[in-house]
């Protein structure tokens, strides 16, 4: 074996190890009907190519392991809590920052202490939330110690993804789900009053580009082989992985 084989050889161990570290914590955001179940289907598709199991989760990194496919499927108690949390939102909107701050630290504190392998995070509810918050203020600001949550939740190896869709997509996803009574009050919320749903989207898109510093995958009629290649150039799988 010539001295060029033995340093491709030397290397590939510390290539592998560098893309499992890149990979221990995964979020992935996104809007309503942005299809980030299916990236995320792709996502752990892609990286088992390179031996990386993810463990997958919803709504918190210290949620308990999810196996279901979408978040189609709400429980009574989910639904309730959507109808409530919109209800009141006008009375606690004033609280709202500070408490999500409290959500994020309890949140990476709790997963600090119960972090046993990779995971990976489809939506997170305080971020959502944040965004719903923002998307009902043009002159918000985001505050320090938000800020700083924010910092400390990236601050964890987090490397996110953030879904996106082109607008008239989303709509008729949303309307699809409407039709096979697979909605939620979210969706029709956001459906019912498209100006403020894209001001969510942009506060979203602002959470995760400018606070997380997330890769975009844009989601809508490009196809799947589109989302593949956004993939590898983020985490490169090639044959030394198979």
């Amino acid at each position: 074996m010539n001295a060029r084989k033995l340093q491709e050889s030397a290397a590939e161990p510390r290539t592998r190890a560098s893309l499992a570290n890149d990979c221990r914590l995964v979020l992935i955001l996104g809007t309503d009907a942005s299809g980030k179940d299916h990236v995320a289907r792709l996502v752990m598709r892609h990286l088992q190519r390179a031996g990386i199991f993810l463990e997958k989760r919803r709504g918190w990194l210290s949620a308990p392991a999810c196996a279901a496919d979408s978040s189609e499927h709400k429980g009574p108690g989910r639904l309730f809590a959507e109808r409530l949390f919109l209800r009141i939102y006008p009375f606690i909107a004033w609280a709202l920052p500070t408490a999500l701050t409290l959500c994020i630290l309890a949140d990476v504190l709790i997963y600090r202490l119960l972090r046993r392998r990779p995971v990976m995070v489809v939506s997170h509810t305080a971020l959502r939330l944040l965004a719903f918050h923002m998307g009902h203020d043009d002159a918000f600001r985001m505050p320090a110690h938000l800020g700083k949550a924010l910092a400390t939740l990236r601050g964890q190896g987090l490397q996110t993804l953030f879904v996106t869709t082109e607008r008239h997509v989303r709509l008729g996803r949303i309307q699809d789900r409407i039709r096979r009574d697979k909605v939620d009050h979210f969706d029709l919320y956001m459906a019912r009053r498209p100006r403020h749903g894209e001001r969510v989207t942009d506060a979203l898109e602002r959470i995760a580009v400018d606070f997380l510093h997330a890769h975009t995958i844009r989601n809508d009629t490009h196809g799947d082989a589109h989302i593949a290649l956004a993939l590898h150039e983020i985490w490169p799988v090639g044959r030394s992985y198979l």
